[in-house]
């Protein structure tokens, strides 16, 4: 049988995208998450980027929040456990419950938080009853992903993927910040200028007697 025709290749060619998805997500979430954090980016900058945020404290606490529903919901289906629904465990279960097991610490506080707080919203837990991995242990469960993905199909259908555009989105969130920035400036500026210059009895132009009347 070619390899192009293998019976899981529609498996592997969902999950494709999938991890794709959730690595969007995720970065997304990472960079929001990181620019908060002196220890990753400088003082000056976190003001910067804090700033910002609370312009517009609604629009960041849901985004950051959507993102982060996102990439664990997308990231945990690749290992649904439910037989109805596509997992990797039909493309390779003894290669997958290895995986499982060697990323058993990220992928128990995924579940955790897939099941206490999105999928059953447990009212009893709350929300302190779970973590969210680390941004250094998260990076390292998105590369092995990566790889164990890569493994898979390369006994599919030969094929490799490059997941490196799916990061592509931490500069649309940049450019996000600097545009709100800029556009913030440029308003207090104007609201600055109006109200305390255009608008106040003590322009010079107003001060100084008119002779001619």
């Amino acid at each position: 049988m070619p390899k192009s025709n293998h019976p899981q290749k529609e498996i592997t060619d969902y999950f494709r995208s999938n991890i794709f998805e959730s690595l969007v997500a995720y970065t997304g979430w990472k960079i929001i998450k990181s620019s908060k954090s002196n220890g990753i980016v400088s003082q000056e900058m976190a003001e910067r980027y804090v700033g910002i945020q609370k312009d517009y404290p609604n629009f960041f606490s849901l985004t950051e929040q959507a993102f982060l529903m996102q990439f664990v919901m997308l990231s945990l289906h690749s290992f649904d456990s439910d037989t109805r629904s596509h997992s990797l465990y039909k493309v390779d279960k003894q290669k997958t419950m290895a995986f499982i097991q060697q990323n058993k610490k990220v992928l128990d506080m995924l579940f955790d938080l897939r099941n206490k707080l999105f999928a059953h919203k447990d009212a009893i837990s709350g929300t302190g009853g779970f973590t969210i991995p680390s941004i250094n242990d998260m990076d390292q469960f998105f590369k092995n992903l990566m790889l164990f993905y890569n493994e898979l199909t390369a006994v599919i259908d030969d094929s490799s993927t490059i997941f490196s555009n799916a990061e592509e989105v931490k500069h649309d969130m940049e450019y996000l910040f600097m545009n709100l920035y800029r556009g913030e400036h440029s308003r207090k500026f104007e609201d600055d200028t109006k109200w305390s210059w255009e608008k106040s009895n003590e322009k010079v132009s107003d001060v100084t007697s008119d002779i001619t009347k």
